[in-house]
């Protein structure tokens, strides 16, 4: 992104304190690795989302329709934002998870054990290499041995690992020799603008969050920039609601300015309303900054006496003209659709966790990256990272999917360097590897399981890399 942005913008276009680099990967290296998980988890949507065509998209709804034509009207392009369909019949929270639907595949292949309530506490090392990894479990300190291990605990667990994992050959903790671990910390914020269709039952609570009609016009550099005060952007969706839809249901969604939330009258006016809103969502891209990292808190600690994760983080001046332009456009859309009143909900607070990146960037440059191109620790063959902590942009879209494709990329190259053929496998749990590779996981989150062109129930496109 650093290359392009520069490119088409100019090396002063970017504030001195933003940090981004390019990845060391492109979208061909990655292509394949989308397209099997596609294939696995049985993803289907549009061609103008970003990647092939995916037959079986699901069936749009009056609502999705209507926004269809809103955008055509506006001049842009719309498609079915694609979501996973999976041919098991699944109730939730099974359709919002990978883990669920693929782990006991995983398990019954042979290759995988799992340990339940269990939480790492530190990866382990002999003099400069790998052991395996300390961890806690019903009340007891165990150890496991391996050749290998694999971080795939999120973004603020990963970081916290490596963290803990100090030794006198790792003073300030593992991978961390060039202190990068835990800086260039990225976040979407979830932003949401609401119209007022007075008198309309629209119907959004009859659906599910992943019918939904997409643009991404004004996501990443496909619009012009010149005199905005922001690179990259997001793309926008008209949903159909229900629990896990950003925003909730038509009870749930945020009043008109002068209705306080969480108040009686705004209860009452959603109550009277909710039916009739119509609403559309987006998630900005942010860049990294110098300022925004995690880090060892030396003043709190969790329940077993280890320091809890600092976050340093929040919304700069270009974060906020990026999402009132999109705040716009996501009017000006529902106002084409026929909406008599819009308004935007707060953008802040709202709390860290939607979507969550860096901490252990992946990159050409040791001196500016935790991991290289391959998601493995620089200069080593037994430290893996997978997850969006890798990441070295959030991109517009979620992240699901990418981190998915750069897991089965990174256990290829992980499996190849330790001496195995690094193959790809066709039974569903084929980007797990043998034995003994080990792949921990602290109690991991589900943060990425809202958005993806995965096994969830929201949908999404491939991230841009």
């Amino acid at each position: 992104m650093r290359s392009a942005t520069d490119a088409g913008h100019g090396p002063g276009a970017l504030d001195p304190e933003v940090t981004v680099e390019d990845w060391p990967l492109t979208a061909a290296d990655l292509d394949p690795y989308h397209d099997r998980v596609e294939r696995l988890l049985e993803v289907a949507g549009g061609a103008a989302s970003g990647g092939r065509e995916l037959p079986g998209a699901l069936a749009p709804t009056a609502w999705t329709t209507r926004m269809a034509g809103a955008a055509r009207r506006r001049g842009w392009t719309p498609f079915a934002a694609p979501a996973a369909l999976r041919g098991d019949a699944l109730a939730p929270p099974a359709a919002g998870s990978v883990s669920d639907e693929l782990l006991a595949a995983a398990v019954s292949s042979g290759a995988v054990e799992v340990r339940s309530e269990a939480t790492a506490l530190e990866v382990l090392v002999d003099g400069d290499r790998v052991r395996g990894v300390r961890y806690r479990r019903a009340g007891r300190t165990l150890e496991q041995r391996a050749r290998a291990v694999v971080l795939a605990a999120s973004v603020f667990e990963n970081v916290r690992l490596l963290l803990l994992s100090r030794s006198p050959a790792f003073p300030a903790g593992l991978a961390n020799g060039s202190g990068q671990v835990g800086r260039h910390f990225m976040a979407h914020s979830v932003l949401l603008v609401h119209g007022l269709f007075a008198g309309e039952d629209l119907g959004r609570a009859s659906g599910t969050p992943a019918q939904a009609t997409a643009i991404a016009d004004f996501d990443g550099d496909a619009f012009d920039h010149r005199g905005l005060g922001f690179v990259g952007g997001s793309l926008l969706q008209a949903a159909m609601t229900g629990p896990t839809a950003p925003g909730g249901g038509p009870l749930a969604t945020a009043p008109p300015p002068g209705i306080r939330p969480g108040t009686p009258a705004a209860r009452r006016w959603a109550a009277d309303h909710g039916r009739s809103v119509g609403s559309v969502w987006a998630q900005p891209e942010q860049l990294p900054r110098a300022g925004h990292r995690l880090d060892l808190d030396p003043a709190h600690a969790d329940p077993l006496g280890r320091p809890v994760l600092r976050v340093t983080h929040g919304l700069a001046v270009d974060d906020r003209r990026r999402a009132a332009f999109l705040a716009a456009r996501m009017g000006e859309w529902l106002r084409e659709a026929g909406a008599a009143r819009v308004w935007t909900a707060p953008l802040v607070p709202q709390p860290l966790g939607t979507h969550l990146y860096g901490g252990a960037r992946m990159g050409d440059d040791p001196a500016t990256s935790v991991v290289d191109a391959d998601g493995i620790a620089h200069g080593r063959d037994d430290l893996a990272i997978v997850g969006s902590s890798t990441f070295p942009t959030t991109g517009g879209r979620g992240p699901t999917q990418t981190i998915e494709a750069l897991a089965w990329r990174t256990a290829e190259r992980l499996a190849a360097r330790l001496g195995g053929d690094g193959a790809a496998r066709p039974q569903r749990a084929s980007w797990t590897t043998s034995p003994p590779t080990t792949v921990t996981s602290a109690r991991p989150s589900r943060q990425a399981s809202g958005g993806s062109r995965s096994g969830s129930t929201s949908s999404a496109t491939r991230s841009p890399t």
